[in-house]
């Protein structure tokens, strides 16, 4: 297994099942069906990586940004919106209030693989020219 974490945050039990299904093998995941449990989750831990839903009730994945982007722990993770919204004005607004990326459900494995992968090599290589 991978060192590294990825939050999965979806209102669809079945679709934080299918994500850490795909994913399990590679990374740990931890699977949240709310905003509200996974900012008190990320409270208390970090991940590498941030899967959001963007329509969910009582917090929308952009509210869940917004939390995740005012920690400091948390302001330069990659967030990728796992949605079903095709708008291009809502995916534009995605994209220029913090998002990392989106893809569009349903998911492809192949598609979320490389997006991931994508995230995490930019995360690594932003962290090795930090560090030098």
């Amino acid at each position: 297994m991978s060192q590294y974490s990825i939050l999965v945050v979806d209102d669809q039990p079945s679709v934080c099942d299918q994500i850490r299904n795909l994913l399990k093998d590679k990374y740990a995941v931890q699977a949240f069906t709310s905003g509200t449990q996974a900012i008190k989750y990320m409270g208390a831990n970090t991940a590498d990586l941030a899967l959001l839903d963007y329509d969910m009730p009582n917090m929308t994945g952009y509210e869940t940004l917004m939390h995740l982007r005012s920690d400091k722990r948390h302001d330069e993770m990659p967030i990728i919106f796992v949605t079903a919204i095709t708008n291009e004005r809502m995916e534009s607004e995605m994209m220029t209030r913090g998002a990392s990326d989106y893809i569009r459900k349903p998911i492809k494995m192949i598609e979320l693989q490389q997006c991931i992968e994508k995230h995490l090599t930019k995360t690594i290589q932003r962290g090795n020219v930090e560090n030098a």
